[in-house]
């Protein structure tokens, strides 16, 4: 009788262990931490990619891009032979991968299934943000300003004010010669880049409050990527680019364009393409950036646009700003949809259009990831601000299966410095970079 009543006892405590599930599992908060990889390596990180089909996340760290199968958890292999990783953007027919190098000052481009680096294509100074734009096939790599607002030593007074403003330069690449096609000279600090998919690249401009949106196939003509390159050259009389919200761009190439400043001479009957456009003086732009270039401000619900999304489908883009705000915009007009709350310290922004779902990775304070449904009628909701890791600023969404991954390492202790807790020093944990996996 004793024995069939802890039998009993034993089932009943069983099955309500079945039942009840863990706290981060309920309905209210359906997302969670399912698994940690530790997958080592050292230096600093930045952005990741996730190649659904082969099962990869890519993780540009340090002086290196490690490779992880995201059904084992295990480093698959690296890609090795760089200076500083910063992004990683793969081609839609599985063949080639390519890496901003930033100390290089070059995009790395290797072979997927060897990992070997094949080719080394040059770019403007210390390259992050890079984004393959498929209808095109062109490479937009964003390098980092080119002034810093201050005006040189001994420099001429007779220097205008947007002269002494930040530029960016962007190095344009065509992906099928692996040949730089030229160089885009930019207002402002540029930040993160996306594209639609459909020939449109949509970049932060970070300390001016706005995104810009370049479209890709004018701008391959300008730079003489077509058959008639005459007729990319010919000099024509334009308006300005829309610097407000303006109409969808036509997906047709511009049969006429005038060349930037920096067109260099060549004979009357042999037009030739220029190699650097300067469009980085919105106020006076020459008239090769009209259609080409549109400038959208974000208004006073965003301020310093750090991370980028686009739902090329119902073109909408999702930014996320400094003041803990995601902005949801049209990508066609610019006009603002909606503001939504998220934490602090994002870097980049994921969009699942299978599930509709939007991931913030905000890094900063303790960590947390904010995600936000997409709803057919264009509204937004929160539905969960999940606790991750400090430091986990940084994502990739998983298209197959809808799980998101972060990394982050831990922080530890040097006790062998003399001083009082505010000399304490908290480097990394060598050895414990690694992946979250958030699922529902």
């Amino acid at each position: 009788m004793k024995r069939l009543l802890a039998l009993c006892l034993l089932g009943c405590a069983t099955l309500a262990a079945q039942q009840i599930p863990a706290a981060t599992e309920l309905p209210g908060s359906p997302f969670f931490i399912k698994k940690t990889w530790v997958v080592g390596g050292a230096g600093n990180w930045d952005y990741l990619t996730m190649d659904p089909a082969a099962g990869r996340l890519f993780i540009a760290h340090g002086a290196q891009v490690q490779v992880v199968d995201v059904e084992t958890g295990q480093v698959a292999g690296t890609v090795s032979g760089l200076r500083e990783a910063h992004t990683v953007a793969l081609d839609p027919n599985g063949e080639l991968g390519y890496i901003s190098d930033g100390q290089a000052n070059q995009v790395k481009v290797f072979d997927r299934r060897t990992l070997q680096v094949v080719a080394a294509i040059p770019t403007g100074p210390a390259p992050r943000a890079l984004v393959f734009e498929p209808e095109n096939q062109l490479l937009f790599a964003v390098c980092t300003p080119l002034t810093t607002g201050n005006p040189a030593p001994g420099a001429s007074p007779a220097r205008t004010p947007a002269d002494l403003e930040i530029k960016s330069s962007i190095t344009v690449i065509d992906a099928e010669t692996r040949q730089g096609l030229g160089e885009i000279l930019m207002p402002g600090r540029m930040g993160f880049a996306a594209t639609d998919g459909h020939g449109q690249v949509f970049i932060n401009v970070v300390n001016r409050n706005q995104i810009a949106r370049l479209d890709a196939g004018s701008i391959a003509a300008l730079f003489g990527r077509r058959a008639d390159r005459a007729a990319a050259t010919r000099l024509a009389d334009a308006q300005p680019p829309a610097l407000s919200p303006a109409p969808a761009p036509s997906r047709s190439t511009p049969s006429r364009s005038a060349p930037s400043h920096s067109t260099p001479s060549s004979p009357a009957h042999e037009n030739t393409a220029p190699s650097v456009l300067d469009w980085s003086h919105e106020t006076r732009l020459p008239n090769s950036a009209s259609s080409r270039l549109t400038l959208f401000p974000l208004g006073p619900d965003c301020r310093e646009p750090s991370a980028l999304a686009v739902d090329g489908s119902h073109q909408r883009l999702f930014a996320a700003c400094s003041n803990m705000k995601m902005v949801v915009l049209n990508a066609g007009s610019g006009e603002l949809v909606t503001s939504l709350p998220i934490g602090p310290g994002t870097e980049a922004i994921g969009y699942d259009a299978g599930h509709g779902l939007i991931y913030a990775a905000n890094g900063g304070a303790q960590g947390t990831l904010t995600i936000i449904r997409q709803d057919v009628t264009d509204t937004y909701a929160e539905i969960q601000n999940l606790a991750t890791r400090q430091r986990a600023r940084t994502l990739a969404v998983n298209s197959a299966t809808g799980q998101v991954y972060l990394v982050t390492d831990l922080l530890g202790v040097k006790l062998d410095r003399p001083g009082g807790i505010g000399t304490l020093q908290t480097p990394p944990a060598a050895g414990s970079f690694q992946v979250l996996v958030i699922g529902n």
